[in-house]
């Protein structure tokens, strides 16, 4: 079987060097890219088996970057074997490399044959678990799981064995099944507790699980890893940040440099500042960014961008007659960001952001004129925190059936994020829109729906994750809090996520309740009570 590996190498030398190292291996449709923009335009065409990245691709985005980028718009299959080179040997840029779990990593200088041999073995693998990876693409888990248990049971090739446990880990935690992911990464630690993809599958699975406390025992240790540093301070800031803790945010974030400092940990620095009514150094933080990445026009553009967007954040917080200057200063950096645009997304991003300003402005003929282009309803790769726009340019103009709609697409589509900070940044502003539109308290009832089937199933983890959303969405609901208190009870879970079960407990008490909530908080009261007497 031939395999199509994509080469992405600024250096054009490098580039025809690499292409002639690769094709005597065989097995391999070689093809090469000078930037990221020309392999997104490609993978817009056709799908590569193997991508090979460079760290560092000239003044622009880094192949990390670029990565995250593309498997965010779903530009990258689940399958999609990544593979990188770097000459950088800094801790850093390891580190950073190292949070994507690539399939392999050399350092230059390298040798022809440990590049082969690296190769080959891939490929080795990419047959063996191909009718797996397959299922994975078609996003049905359940089956690839199926499929790996069997090439478990009958015997996996022992130079396979790592391999296969780390997708194994990967399916589980994806599909559901935290504790038995959390179980193989303990395994692999039991052996070695230096082992970077499972530690970080352990704290992944922590934080799905509600376990914070362990999850941040786990980071405090990781922040002395130079490896692990930046990243442990972002989830850490994000934990924070959950939690409503801004000032920490903030002094979690000044421990990453700021030229270190990811788009989205920027953002989440930007919302702590102006949560904090320091929004002269949120909007200081985004420009000193921009002129950080002026020479690199999608760096720079990305930062004017979300620059553009905290503007229309603070118009929509100022009332009517306050807005003309914030809104001004948004449609003077989208139009920089959107100058001479030919990717869809950012076009759709930039009209968007328009529409909204006009919405603010409180002009719908104009709004509505934005919308007119095929790609404004193509939102397969649309980001959350644009969906979220979209919503409220939508609500703005009368359609609240599509604004509830584009707003559970984004919950969906955050889900799926990769990046903490981002996800968190995503969700609370989510909920705020939502909450602002008075859409949040329908897709509350259907979560608490679900999670009510999966507590009779006796499925306390899903349960507890539904009717924790549930209560956030919908936080003057005592009914769905009192749904979480109970099913953390019956869990034996003293504390989930930001909630104890005292705190939860005292949170529903200053609610106003109904004779019969008022009775189950007495009733949950006890029981609390007998259980925390018990453990005692």
């Amino acid at each position: 079987m031939e395999y199509r590996i994509a080469i992405v190498e600024d250096n054009a030398t490098a580039r025809t060097t690499l292409r002639g190292h690769l094709l005597p291996i065989g097995h391999l449709n070689v093809r090469s890219f000078a930037s990221g923009v020309e392999l997104k335009s490609a993978l817009r065409k056709q799908h590569f088996e193997l991508l090979l990245m460079d760290y560092h691709l000239g003044q622009g985005k880094s192949g990390v970057e670029w990565i995250h980028a593309l498997r965010e718009a779903g530009y990258i299959r689940p399958s999609t074997g990544i593979i990188f080179l770097t000459s950088d040997r800094s801790p850093q840029a390891i580190g950073r490399i190292m949070d994507l779990q690539p399939d392999i990593l050399l350092i230059k200088p390298y040798t022809i044959a440990s590049l082969t041999r690296q190769i080959r073995h891939y490929i080795s693998y990419r047959h063996y678990a191909d009718p797996i990876l397959k299922e994975m693409d078609n996003k049905q888990r359940s089956n690839a799981i199926s499929l790996l248990q069997k090439q478990v049971r009958e015997g996996v090739p022992s130079r396979l064995v790592n391999d296969i446990r780390k997708l194994y880990a990967r399916l589980l935690y994806e599909n559901g099944e935290i504790q038995r992911a959390m179980n193989i990464y303990d395994e692999v630690l039991t052996r070695s507790d230096k082992v970077l993809w499972a530690q970080w599958g352990k704290i992944r699975c922590q934080y799905a699980a509600g376990k914070w406390p362990e999850c941040q025992s786990e980071l405090s240790t990781m922040v002395h890893s130079s490896l692990a540093r930046d990243r442990a301070f972002e989830w850490l800031a994000s934990l924070s940040f959950e939690k409503k803790s801004y000032g920490q945010v903030e002094d979690y974030l000044e421990n990453i440099k700021f030229s270190e400092l990811s788009l989205s940990a920027t953002r989440m620095k930007s919302i702590a500042f102006q949560k904090q009514n320091k929004v002269v150094e949120a909007i200081d933080l985004f420009q000193k960014k921009r002129a950080m990445h002026r020479s690199a026009k999608d760096r720079f553009n990305d930062f004017t961008f979300e620059l553009a967007e905290f503007y229309l954040l603070l118009a929509e917080e100022s009332p009517t007659t306050n807005r003309r200057e914030s809104l001004s200063q948004a449609r003077k950096l989208v139009g920089i960001a959107g100058r001479n645009q030919g990717d869809r997304q950012m076009l759709q991003k930039r009209d968007y952001l328009l529409a909204f300003s006009a919405i603010l402005e409180q002009d719908e003929d104009k709004a509505a004129s934005l919308l007119d282009e095929d790609y404004m309803d193509n939102y397969l790769r649309t980001e959350p925190s644009l969906l979220v726009i979209a919503a409220k340019v939508h609500y703005g103009l009368g359609n609240e059936e599509k604004a509830n709609a584009l707003l559970l697409l984004a919950r969906q589509k955050n889900e799926e994020t990769q990046a903490i900070t981002e996800q968190v940044s995503n969700s609370a502003l989510i909920i705020t829109s939502g909450k602002e539109l008075g859409l949040n308290h329908e897709q509350a009832v259907a979560l608490n729906e679900t999670g009510t089937h999966m507590f009779v199933e006796k499925n306390f983890l899903g349960a507890l994750k539904h009717f924790y959303d549930a209560f956030t969405l919908s936080a003057d609901t005592a009914a769905f809090g009192l749904n979480l208190v109970q099913c953390m009870i019956e869990a034996d879970t003293a504390v989930y996520r930001k909630f104890s079960v005292q705190s939860l407990l005292s949170c529903v008490a200053e609610l106003e309740l109904t004779q019969g909530n008022q009775q189950r908080l007495n009733q949950l009261t006890l029981l609390a009570q007998a259980a925390a007497e018990k453990k005692g």
